[in-house]
């Protein structure tokens, strides 16, 4: 029963490592305290979606648009705003999406927004997180803890 608990906890540690690594829909901000403000489909049947994030008293708002095409794809962040104007609202038209602010619009083609998955908007610095570095040490520790476990000729004896 006790060689179970310590396969399970195994198991627990490199799937939560997994987890960890896995890189998530934005570069900056934080998805857990973001709710949806407007989203439409692009002409390439691609999902434009703008967030506003809230991380309490001390944070200040700030926005995020993601972009996430049809199929396997994940949805990543293309634009990120901390400052003013803030983001309000997007629409989609025939040529892209048009995102309102309280300046200028932000206007980009389907194409525009497709590239900046890949590389997102100057300015957008990506910062380091605690994140990657956790889940590289949880699966360490999974596969260390496996394979100090694993069997060997003389347990047979």
């Amino acid at each position: 029963m006790r060689l179970a608990g310590g396969a399970i906890i195994r198991a627990l540690l490199i799937v939560s490592g997994v987890f960890l690594l896995i890189p998530g829909r934005n570069t900056q901000g934080d998805p857990w305290h973001e709710r949806e403000m407007a989203s439409c489909t692009l002409s390439d049947s691609a999902e434009v979606t703008l967030y506003q994030g809230e991380g309490g008293g001390s944070e200040p708002t700030w926005y995020s648009v993601t972009h996430n095409p049809r199929g396997l794809e994940r949805e990543r962040q293309i634009l990120y705003r901390s400052r003013s104007p803030g983001l309000y609202d997007l629409f989609c038209d025939s040529t892209g999406v048009v995102i309102q602010t309280g300046g200028e619009p932000i206007t980009l083609t389907a194409k525009q927004a497709r590239q900046l998955r890949e590389s997102p908007a100057a300015g957008a610095r990506s910062r380091l997180t605690v994140r990657p570095v956790f889940g590289a040490v949880l699966l360490i520790a999974g596969g260390a803890l496996l394979w100090s476990l694993r069997p060997r000729r003389d347990d047979d004896v």
